[in-house]
This record gives structure tokens, sequence and C-alpha cells, in this order.
């Protein structure tokens, strides 16, 4: 029994996107999920809908101009989430700096408000 908990535990250090309970990521920000998701559905659908367009004014058959429209939607369904992605990633690392920079310069205040109490106490 001992083999198959050591065996768990080593598959479980293993697991991809294992990540400690801190780190910061696109997937736990509370907005980036669902604008991805979105950006994602809306790169598709104008795909799919220009491809399709432009497909049945060039004179494809209806069936061949569909088959077009639906890979350029896939394809645009990928497009869409790179870009996304690629954008909330800065969006959250700004985040994260800012939010330091903010706890900095609270520790700061902080620190000369004890500075200047204990000038004053000495006084």
């Amino acid at each position: 029994m001992s083999d198959a908990a050591d065996k768990k535990a080593k598959k479980d250090k293993k697991k991809k996107g294992a990540a400690p309970a801190d780190a910061v990521s696109v997937a736990a920000h509370p907005r980036a999920k669902a604008s991805i998701r979105r950006t994602r559905a809306r790169t598709a659908l104008f795909a799919f809908a220009l491809v399709l367009f432009l497909s049945l004014q060039g004179g494809v058959p209806g069936q061949e101009a569909v088959m077009r429209a639906v890979l350029a939607g896939l394809v645009g369904n990928l497009i869409g989430w790179a870009c996304a992605l690629g954008l909330w990633r800065q969006i959250v690392v700004q985040e994260v700096r800012l939010a330091e920079e903010a706890r900095r310069e609270r520790a700061r205040a902080r620190a000369e408000a004890a500075a200047a109490a204990a000038d004053a106490a000495a006084a």
C-alpha cells in the first residue's frame, strides 16, 4: 500500500498546471475568464459570417461555403483566444505591479508616521 501512496504522491507532483495557492494566473483572475470566452466567441462568429458571406458572393456552392466558414470560425476562435490571453496576461501583470507599489507606499507611509511619532515622543 505504501508503494501505491508513493506513486500517487509522485503523480500529484507531476501534474501539469499545478501551481501554489498564492500564484497569480489568468485563469484565477475574476474578469479574465469571461472576457476571453466572449472574445473567442465573437471572433469565431465574425470569421464565420465574413467567410460565408464572401464565399457566397464569390459563387462558391452552399455546402462548400459553409465548410469554409466553419473552418474560418475554428481558426477565428483560436486567434481570438491567443490574442485575448496575451492581452489578459499583460493586464494581470500590471495589476500585480500596481498592487505591489501601493503596498510599498503604505509601508513607507507607516514607517514615516512611526518615525515622526518617535521624534515627537523623544522631544
